[in-house]
């Protein structure tokens, strides 16, 4: 049954290794789409930040529809979304055309983990939660790895636009897969130590459990952490890092990617050990100081000195980037258990409010700062950036940083067990 159990989330984890590659490749053609589209670093950050806005729009509506229409469904209907999105941003003539393209995008990934963690909530024990969530952020980063430098030698080969076609077909016959081959729940054999299922709720029931999440403060200190370091990961990994090390360090762009991929592979790295240790020891609290802790020491290092720091500590700092930021699994597992067991759905989702607003929001208000301290250099056509400006952007992320390690201070300790009961 153990293999079973983890056989159904092979599809989904797939989905969602795609979901991921889809987030994080324009960072490998940020200055492609500026002299595509003629767009400065504010505008670039704007189209960017479309993506995650979709996931704070859909945040409860996402959680709402993997709890009434099951994890297969939910799922299907994002794989297609995505891969209509991205066909549809490879071949834009213009910027308005990409844009829709990326909220088609958007809106297709912000189901995908909900979904797929919804499913395994049907096929595993409460207490296993953090080592699951922990193995789909391990299969994002991955997925982020993929959007870096594989990604920048295949727009060397064939072009981003031709890129992002070839993606696109790619999802739409993993979307197919999915609908045929997942199952949302164990049939007639029970996945051993599997909780008891209560009955089903409705959807009428279902919208009435959003404000009583919404409502619930332990959603909000739990879910703020997040909010607090994916902000800064997804700008660096995102968009920014990239531009970063080669603007500032003269790095070529596959050497680059090649470092910006070190985050991903942090999360790669810390997300199942951190989830796996988390689950062993009943313990939330104590991980989410630690980790959010790192990253405010992380941040520190890039923005405190006069000077670039030398290009020795990149890769250490780039992996402790996405290190840090495995701390997520440990949020979804917590914001699970303060929470009423049945609206797990909406939970999760809940989670994806305050993580990809900041998410959105970092992407623009970066770019923002960034064109703040630009000193009118352009090279083929795009906007190059020095040191004083990335640093004064990554000071944002300090703050971020620092405003989540204090919500982790107030967060509270589940050991693993459901802790929410109605008032």
């Amino acid at each position: 049954m153990a293999r079973t159990r983890w056989g159904v989330l092979i599809v989904p984890a797939l989905l969602y290794f795609l979901s991921y590659f889809h987030r994080v490749a324009p960072v490998v053609v940020a200055g492609d789409l500026m002299a595509a589209f003629a767009v400065s670093a504010a505008t670039l950050g704007a189209l960017s930040a479309i993506y995650p806005y979709c996931f704070a729009a859909m945040a409860l509506p996402g959680g709402s529809l993997a709890d009434f229409l099951g994890p297969r469904r939910t799922l299907t209907l994002g794989g297609l979304s995505m891969s209509v999105g991205s066909v549809l941003f490879g071949l834009a003539p213009g910027f308005g055309v990409a844009s829709a393209g990326r909220l088609l995008v958007g809106l297709g990934a912000s189901v995908i983990l909900i979904a797929g963690l919804r499913l395994a909530a049907e096929w595993f024990r409460t207490e296993e939660f953090g080592t699951v969530a922990g193995a789909a952020q391990s299969v994002g980063s991955i997925g982020a790895i993929a959007g870096t430098t594989p990604l920048a030698l295949l727009v060397e080969l064939i072009g981003w636009r031709q890129g992002f076609v070839t993606i696109g077909a790619a999802t739409a016959l993993l979307a197919a897969a999915c609908f045929l081959t997942v199952r949302d729940r164990p049939e007639r054999v029970a996945a051993p130590g599997t909780r008891p299922r209560p009955a089903e709720p409705g959807l009428r029931e279902i919208i009435a459990g959003i404000p009583s999440v919404i409502a619930n403060p332990r959603s909000w200190t739990v879910g703020l952490i997040s909010g607090g370091i994916y902000g800064g990961f997804a700008a660096f990994v995102g968009l920014w890092g990239a531009p970063y090390l080669i603007q500032v360090y003269e790095l070529p762009r596959v050497r680059a990617a090649n470092l910006v991929g070190l985050a991903a592979l942090g999360l790669l790295v810390g997300a199942p050990l951190i989830g796996w240790l988390s689950d062993r020891l009943r313990r939330r609290r104590l991980p989410l100081l630690v980790l959010s802790g790192l990253n405010v020491f992380t941040w520190l290092t890039l923005v405190a000195p006069a000077s670039p720091i030398a290009p020795g500590f990149l890769p250490l700092i780039c992996f402790l980037i996405g290190l840090g930021s495995s701390v997520v699994v440990v949020v979804f597992a917590a914001i699970r258990e303060v929470n009423d067991p049945r609206y797990v759905g909406v939970a999760l989702g809940f989670h994806n409010l305050p993580t990809f607003l900041s998410f959105g929001v970092m992407q623009w208000v970066t770019g923002l700062v960034l064109d703040r301290y630009w000193d009118g250099t352009l090279v083929a056509g795009a906007r190059v950036y020095g040191a004083d400006a990335y640093r004064a952007a990554f000071a944002l992320c300090l703050l971020l940083a620092a405003a989540a390690f204090v919500s982790a201070c107030l967060a509270p300790e589940t050991r693993g067990r459901n802790i929410w009961s109605a008032a």
